[in-house]
């Protein structure tokens, strides 16, 4: 990086020229800083400061030819566009106080109720804020800057007793605010990328950019702004409940869209791309996005961006359908196998960046039909993946619940259908049900880990999970048989239960029925990821299930912090 400067001088100017500067466009806010984030109580502070002459620190601006993305208004000022006049002064640091500044001293005098509309009390010398309220001591800061105006209001007290103690502190707030100074430190001759980790070291909240922030202000034109595209993409998605698609991961099918990878060295390759270009890029991003989600939301149980496994399925699948927006029945087939796959196998659990040049690779290239399917070279441990303990903030537990839904699970009680578009819609731990019940298999002496393991959880309304509660299955099985008759196979089926384990259920033989679900569990896994749906590994798999979650129990109380056995 370049050197900062060799001894960077600072230049003071009075605040009123400051703001003008911000009016007049001299000064302008990058689209990367943070929103306006000071409450009432710290603005107030701020013009407490500034009356009593307490310094308020310095401002740094940034004085560059590059063209960046800025906010068209600062506080309720607007300012005025200047695209001709560069180079220009970006402000890195400063921005709650400018906006402060600008916002209060320029307000419209419109929203009684905004935050701008701020007097001083002459009565008290304190700042306030006054609503609606009208009284003849208080007196709007945005009637200082110009002469006729803190004239004109000087009038409202001239009939009042204390109209000479009114004026004389009227004319100190005057000259408090006229001849109130900052510093302002310039810095230049500096590229967005070198100026980014200045602007990270000086920000008060310790916000660090991402490449989206940088990007944006990278990429913006007079045409083009990345949030544009963000916003349409997000407001397509919402009624899939897919709106929360991060910034940073739509940025990475930008670029892949305009033809470059999905990697930070990739991206950066933006910055030279023509407004055309990247128009066609987001336009593209767009429509591959809907069908994507459409994809994701009508072929598979994945009723919420909540519930995706892992970020990059999205990006790989959202650069196929930008390629091949109508696929043959055979990809959309291979599609889905491939989306179990590397769910089940947690093959995007980490990644570099030569699996992700390598994976997009293969992706566009099974989307140009240049190959039938999509290999991956990441075995499953399915022993692992039944096994693991269940938390809706892992993935194994996302893909464990979509694999619950897929198998269109019905009431325990009843044995109507479980809504699992609604059960999937957020992530919510109350509609999934412990059929061993906790405080049963607590009682018996289970640790916590034995307890939440996939094989021991299934879908249930909340409702159906409070009349279980905490019977233990020898009980409440029983009353299952009753209530659902001849429909009692078919109901357990549908939750992976076989009757071996409803049998050892009914026995409460909690290792049976880890053993005996586990089976059921891992051929329909097998099966939706394309592998073979047998017993042939048993031994490896089904038959070290108890002596797993046994294992995992004896390591919790030897020494609690060991990681668990799949490394997690």
């Amino acid at each position: 990086m370049k050197k900062f400067q060799t001894d960077p001088k600072p230049e003071i100017f009075r605040i009123e020229e400051l703001v003008i500067r911000v009016r007049q466009g001299d000064i302008k806010l990058p689209k990367f800083q943070r929103p306006f984030i000071w409450n009432r109580n710290d603005i107030l502070k701020l013009w407490h400061s500034i009356y009593n002459g307490y310094p308020i620190g310095s401002i740094l601006l940034w004085l560059t030819k590059e063209r960046l993305a800025s906010e068209k208004r600062i506080g309720d000022l607007d300012i005025n566009i200047r695209p001709d006049e560069y180079p220009t002064n970006y402000l890195l640091d400063g921005q709650q106080r400018l906006s402060t500044l600008c916002g209060a001293l320029y307000w419209n005098g419109q929203d009684k109720n905004s935050m701008w509309n701020i007097s001083f009390d002459l009565e008290s010398e304190k700042f306030v804020f006054p609503k609606d309220e009208f009284k003849v001591e208080y007196f709007p800061l945005n009637k200082l800057i110009a002469t006729s105006d803190f004239l004109n209001q000087c009038k409202v007290f001239e009939s009042h007793s204390e109209k000479t103690q009114y004026f004389e502190k009227a004319e100190s707030l005057l000259n408090s605010v006229k001849d109130y100074k900052m510093a302002a430190v310039t810095i230049g001759d500096m590229k967005i990328g070198e100026v980014a980790p200045i602007f990270e070291r000086i920000n008060s909240t310790g916000r660090r950019l991402t490449i989206y922030d940088l990007m944006r202000a990278a990429t913006w034109r007079g045409d083009f702004d990345l949030n544009d595209t963000v916003k349409a993409i997000r407001d397509s998605l919402q009624e899939k409940a897919f709106e929360r698609v991060p910034e940073t991961h739509i940025l990475r099918n930008i670029s892949a869209s305009a033809g470059y990878g999905i990697d930070k060295v990739d991206i950066e390759n933006l910055r030279n791309t023509n407004s055309n270009n990247l128009r066609r890029a987001a336009n593209e991003c767009v429509k591959a996005y809907q069908l994507a989600v459409d994809f994701l939301t009508n072929e598979l149980p994945i009723s919420s961006h909540a519930y995706l496994p892992y970020a990059l399925q999205l990006t790989h699948l959202v650069e196929f359908f930008r390629l091949r927006p109508n696929p043959t029945l055979e990809q959309r087939e291979k599609l889905k196998r491939w989306m179990w796959r590397t769910s089940l196998s947690r093959y995007f659990r980490s990644s570099n960046t030569t699996q992700n040049t390598s994976d997009l690779a293969n992706m566009r290239a099974f989307a140009k039909g240049e190959v039938h399917d999509l290999e991956l070279d990441k075995p499953t441990n399915y022993k692992s993946f039944v096994s693991d303990n269940f938390a809706l903030n892992k993935a194994t537990s996302k893909t464990f619940a979509l694999l619950l839904a897929n198998n269109k699970p019905r009431s325990f009680l009843d044995g109507s259908p479980i809504n699992t578009y609604q059960a999937l819609a957020v992530v919510n731990r109350h509609e999934y049900h412990h059929i061993f019940p906790q405080a049963y298999l607590k009682s018996s002496g289970l640790k916590q880990k034995a307890i939440d393991v996939h094989i021991n959880i299934c879908l249930l309304s909340k409702g159906n999970n409070t009349t279980i509660s905490n019977k233990r299955p020898s009980v409440y099985f029983k009353e299952l048989a009753t209530q659902l008759g001849d429909n009692l196979q078919s109901v357990l089926s549908s939750n992976y239960i076989g009757m071996d384990a409803y049998e050892a259920g009914l026995r409460d033989d909690y290792d049976a029925f880890l053993k005996f679900r586990s089976e059921m569990l891992i051929n329909a896994a097998r099966l939706l990821a394309g592998s073979q749906a047998d017993n042939e590994t048993d031994d490896e798999t089904v038959d070290e299930i108890n002596d797993y979650v046994d294992d995992e129990a004896n390591d919790e109380a030897e020494d609690e912090s060991d990681a668990e056995a799949d490394g997690q």
